[in-house]
């Protein structure tokens, strides 16, 4: 090889390394929280290919990674973000209730649907409802959407009346299923879903309420449950909010914010088609399990909806003080919801 080859071939080498080395330094890691078990279907079928697809769409500046363990417990996951322990998370919205009044809207019971209506729905009252009152300080929403509906378990015999769960020690899931359970009297512990296993496991209580058939299998209590007393319209429906570190956000290049945007939002919450999937999947283990469904009666559903109308009504007087219309807004969400699930 002469010397003119050989000089070359060093500056090729030299000058990939240095395009590698420009492109590695331009790269943004985005550290994103997520608390749920690595393998738990939001993890492996929304947020992991939304990562990876905002990884091909700015061409591998902004690189998306989910930590296998939570860098703090659920209900601190805002705190983390806006302190810049995280980068980006999502924190479930009961937990942060007394922070964010508007986007419990879709914690409320009777107006659940299909996964991916009720997260679409989500995101639409947002903007054209919440997005205003800029509850959200110091973080960029980059979207919201909503779990599988809760059900109503219980493990000795079918729950068919409010009078049924007076004095019944009860697993329920924080926020608007939690203090539905306390307004009619049953003995209630609240925690994180994640947690919920060590409670239920432990024959602590004798019903759970609040999570769906999935989610219960993903957190290992489905095996627990006796019965299900199928609500129409749900008790509740969890729902979350996405964000970024708003430093973190502005700090990216208007390009790299644009193709982000443009998987969020509505686009995001269409990826909850997919757990609509799984849900429906998981439903089968209801009957290898020979859980007994039972169909909440008439009566009984009228029973849980007058004891649970403070919560509507608390959250029309909130909204209110936000400036936002209550009533308008729920109604928007509700509709779009039954028509997004037909």
């Amino acid at each position: 090889m002469t010397n003119l080859h050989r000089r070359a071939l060093i500056g090729a080498t030299l000058a990939s390394f240095m395009n590698a080395t420009t492109a590695q330094a331009q790269q943004t890691n985005i550290i994103f929280n997520s608390f749920l078990p690595p393998k738990h279907p939001t993890n492996t079928l929304v947020y992991a290919p939304w990562a990876a697809e905002i990884e091909k769409a700015t061409q591998g500046r902004v690189k998306i990674t989910i930590p296998p363990t939570s860098a703090a417990p659920p209900p601190q996951i805002m705190d983390a973000a806006r302190k810049g322990i995280i980068d980006a998370g999502f924190v479930f919205n009961a937990f942060v209730a007394n922070q964010i009044k508007l986007a419990q809207i879709g914690h409320l019971p009777w107006g659940s649907g299909s996964t991916e209506a009720m997260s679409i729905a989500l995101w639409r009252t947002h903007e054209k409802f919440f997005a205003k009152a800029d509850e959200y300080k110091d973080l960029h929403v980059i979207a919201m959407y909503a779990s599988p509906a809760g059900e109503l378990f219980s493990m000795k015999g079918p729950i068919t009346s409010v009078k049924e769960l007076a004095g019944v020690k009860v697993w329920a899931l924080p926020g608007t299923a939690a203090r539905a359970m306390e307004a009619i009297k049953a003995g209630v512990i609240a925690t994180p879903a994640v947690r919920s296993h060590e409670t239920i496991s432990a024959g602590t209580v004798d019903a759970f309420v609040g999570t769906s058939v999935s989610d219960n299998r993903a957190f290992n209590t489905l095996q627990y449950a006796k019965h299900l007393t199928d609500l129409p319209g749900k008790l509740n429906s969890p729902t979350f909010s996405v964000f970024f570190n708003k430093a973190k956000w502005t700090a990216l290049s208007e390009a790299d914010r644009a193709a982000i945007t443009a998987l969020s939002g509505e686009a995001f919450a269409k990826r909850f088609a997919e757990i609509d999937k799984v849900e429906k999947e998981a439903w089968g283990e209801i009957e290898k399990l020979k859980i007994q469904v039972h169909k909440a009666s008439p009566e009984f559903v009228a029973e849980l909806k007058a004891a649970t109308q403070f919560l509507e009504d608390e959250y029309v007087a909130e909204a209110g003080k936000l400036g936002v219309d209550g009533k308008a807004a729920l109604a928007f969400y509700r509709d779009t919801v039954k028509q997004l699930s037909k």
